[in-house]
């Protein structure tokens, strides 16, 4: 890997109307499998999507459990859809990657439903990298997108997240949507048991310890800590909601909401 821990990519000329990118040492008859895969599904669906894109990376590590990813993106009637498997060997990924899309449309067509949980497919478990060597490789901030939980958890499970950061209109908090637990859907609050639960028609939990204040160094200490794939805590110097998670690489990601200009 580089550097910034990113493997080289390979830009692939579109094939109807689906780009195919290659990271790592994918076979090019690994890359028309699963582009054959993709096509398929998608010539079932209606003439209502666009800039389809797949990546598909090897990784290799000590556990073999998984060395193919592939994600997937997909502008679907002007909502965008990301899913993300890992598998054994690429054709399996393609595979898990429709069956993810599938399930993904599914909900985007009945919002009111929910994703399975725990997920059908398997997950792509992270690198293990020791804590010690961990390194935050990535930051973005963004304008956190203000809605309820429900809008929230509908964009989490079209994302193919386990947790989205948002801005909880309901309670004028940022906020964090993120799947565990026997309903599959908790929610996390940066202000914690000042607020009051949410209303909703999908069964959502609340968490009740305290959000955590502290800097991007800690909240990592403390990811590695636990072991958990993800940190919510409130920024010390801004007082706004983040989440630190661990990337399949093993390494850390860090995702906060833009500040002002006049921050800092």
């Amino acid at each position: 890997m580089s550097r910034e821990g990113q493997l080289p990519v390979l830009d692939l000329s579109v094939v109807d109307g689906i780009s195919v990118r290659a990271a790592g040492e994918v076979p090019g008859g690994a890359r028309e499998q699963v582009h054959r895969q993709v096509a398929r599904f998608l010539a079932r669906l209606p003439e209502c999507w666009s800039d389809a894109r797949i990546r598909l990376t090897r990784v290799n590590h000590r556990r073999p459990r998984w060395a193919a990813l592939a994600q997937m993106n997909l502008d679907f009637k002007g909502q965008q859809v990301r899913a993300q498997v890992a598998a054994g060997f690429f054709a399996e990924a393609g595979r898990l990657l429709v069956a993810r899309l599938e399930e993904q449309l599914a909900r985007l067509a009945e919002p009111g439903t929910t994703l399975p949980w725990p997920s059908r497919q398997p997950r792509p478990e992270p690198v293990e990298v020791p804590v010690g060597q961990r390194r935050i490789v990535r930051t973005k901030r963004y304008p956190l997108v203000g809605c309820g939980v429900e809008q929230a958890a509908l964009l989490m499970d079209l994302g193919d997240y386990d947790c989205y950061l948002f801005r909880d209109s309901e309670a004028d908090q940022d906020a964090m949507v993120y799947r565990v637990g026997p309903t599959g859907y908790r929610l996390a609050r940066v202000a914690g048991l000042a607020a009051a639960a949410p209303r909703t028609s999908m069964p959502v939990t609340v968490n009740v310890h305290p959000v955590p204040s502290c800097d991007a160094a800690e909240a990592a200490r403390q990811l590695g800590e636990t072991e958990l794939p993800y940190r919510f805590f409130r920024e010390a110097d801004t007082g706004r909601g983040a989440v630190l998670y661990r990337r399949y690489d093993g390494h850390c990601a860090l995702l906060g909401a833009t500040l002002p200009a006049s921050h800092g």
